[in-house]
């Protein structure tokens, strides 16, 4: 797609959503915003002061549709609460619109598969906004693992703290779609699927509600050992109950060595060798960030899409299967998961 104005409409335009907007319309000024849908009118005014200039405000709870039905828009972003993301995404998608989409791309691994193939079939540019696959702390180790530096992965410990309360609609089960195991949690998921090349195989561990001694409506800290499809296995820990601040800690252990961060450093650690610090790189030209690389394949400035529906849905296959974990507190086969929604973890693969 080439077009001297893209028209773009944007389905959820909170703090988030208008994050993502701006930097689509710096990185790509061909993007105009024509109409934004929330049912909640101040958003939308806030987008159009960040904007400098009107759009349409669609603030009925199906304004959505008239946004991709009769305003003649190219592509949509979504940015809506979480559980919504499924309804908007694939009315965007069958009505043949591209789609810069949020984290956690949908929730239920059937309807990601489901958006996900509808997407191919039409041809059309799908892309979550996980923008950690754009930062070179983390793309680096993907390379290094790649190309064998660690061996085979043999196990991990991904460890993200973070002040979350689950504030406004984070905090409601009919939106949050499992608090925030499903919110922050999600990007660790992915980079912990991104950076080894692996799928999810199974998981067991347990998950609670409380912040700050209060018992909240949806889950707040997790704990799971995760195993992933070579037999790896490993520690996520995802924790909302943390004062005033965020943490984070990464380590994939190999059976040649091991890379972990001191900081923002990424050491690498040999047998019986000191650990030596790896320089962060990623390759020239490569996008700055998720909304970077949508406008790019939009203008035809890429043909490469580094974020696409596969990796969101085997995201969605982990997410279903911790929180089934915790709400069971049994040990929980990803496969046997998948098959219930009618797939194979071959469609995962690809």
């Amino acid at each position: 797609m080439s077009k001297n104005k893209i028209r773009f409409g944007v389905i959820g335009p909170g703090g988030a959503g208008r994050s993502r907007v701006m930097r689509l319309v710096q990185s790509t000024p061909s993007v105009e915003v024509v109409a934004a849908a929330d049912t909640n009118d101040a958003c939308i005014t806030q987008l159009e002061a960040s904007l400098g200039y009107g759009v349409e405000h669609l603030t009925a709870r199906s304004g959505y549709k008239k946004l991709i039905d009769q305003l003649d828009v190219d592509a949509v972003g979504v940015f809506s609460p979480h559980t919504l993301h499924y309804e908007h995404a694939k009315y965007a998608l069958e009505a043949g619109k591209h789609v810069l989409i949020e984290k956690p791309m949908v929730c239920g691994v059937g309807n990601a598969l489901e958006t996900a193939r509808i997407a191919a079939e039409k041809d059309l540019v799908y892309l979550i906004h996980y923008q950690r696959h754009f930062a070179a702390k983390y793309y680096t180790v993907r390379q290094l693992i790649k190309r064998g530096t660690i061996g085979e992965v043999k196990s991990f410990f991904v460890y993200m703290a973070q002040d979350w309360s689950g504030r406004a609609w984070r905090g409601d089960p009919r939106y949050s779609g499992g608090g925030q195991l499903n919110d922050s949690g999600s990007h660790y998921q992915d980079i912990l699927l991104w950076m080894t090349d692996l799928l999810p195989k199974s998981a067991e561990g347990s998950a609670d509600y409380y912040y700050q001694g209060e018992k909240k409506r949806v889950p707040i800290n997790g704990s799971f050992n995760v195993e992933l499809s070579n037999g790896a296995a490993g520690r996520l820990i995802i924790l909302g109950d943390y004062i005033h601040g965020f943490h984070e800690d990464i380590r994939i252990m190999g059976d040649k060595g091991t890379l972990f961060y001191q900081g923002e450093k990424l050491m690498l650690v040999k047998p019986g060798k000191p650990a030596v610090e790896i320089p962060l790189s990623v390759p020239k030209n490569y996008p700055e960030c998720p909304a970077d690389n949508f406008g790019r394949l939009l203008t035809g400035r890429t043909k490469n899409n580094y974020v696409p529906p596969i990796f969101g849905a085997r995201v969605a296959l982990l997410t279903d299967t911790i929180l089934e974990a915790a709400a069971t507190g049994k040990k929980i086969d990803c496969a046997k998961l998948l098959k219930k929604s009618g797939y194979d973890m071959s469609v995962l693969s690809t």
